[in-house]
């Protein structure tokens, strides 16, 4: 029987260790479903849905912890989605400030919106003499909730803020 769970990869970012992650994984029976990659200052953080037969999962854990002794293993079952959400991609611009990711991440907490992805950058802008906040979101936003809600909510975050709803999250 095929099971299915999530893995969560971390450590440092050598040559070829991606494509060694996947060899290994498809010599032990498994394929990757899905993943995730995200890079930054030499280290690495992968989430992959793998499939593989019941018999040869803890096989397969084993000889990756081996073979990879600097990267760090976590693995988690798959858990269905039960909830009816929107996917939804926004942008949102403003003047960074101490505690702005908290209060955002409250506001979509309160309005019971997930969070998929987040990506954020704060710029220096010599000529505006302050610094800026860009993010990009993915998220989950329930039935309940309109977008003109969410951005009316976001862009009380800060004097100035702009949202931009950009498309459904693919």
């Amino acid at each position: 029987m095929k099971i299915q769970f999530i893995s969560t990869v971390v450590g440092p970012l050598g040559p070829d260790v991606l494509k060694s992650l996947a060899t290994l994984s498809r010599e032990c029976g498994a394929e990757w479903l899905s993943s995730k990659l995200i890079m930054l200052d030499g280290q690495f953080a992968a989430m992959m849905r793998v499939s593989i037969d019941d018999d040869k999962d803890a096989q397969l854990r084993t000889r990756l912890e081996q073979a990879f002794p600097n990267v760090s293993f976590v693995y988690a079952p798959v858990v269905a989605a039960a909830d009816e959400a929107e996917a939804l991609t926004i942008e949102l611009d403003c003047s960074d400030r101490p505690g702005l990711t908290r209060d955002i991440n409250d506001i979509l907490a309160n309005l019971g919106i997930g969070v998929t992805q987040m990506e954020s950058h704060r710029l220096q802008v010599t000529s505006l003499g302050r610094t800026v906040f860009n993010a990009n979101m993915q998220l989950k936003v329930p039935a309940g909730v309109d977008t003109a809600t969410l951005v009316a909510a976001l862009e009380a975050v800060e004097p100035n803020a702009r949202v931009y709803p950009k498309s459904a999250a693919v």
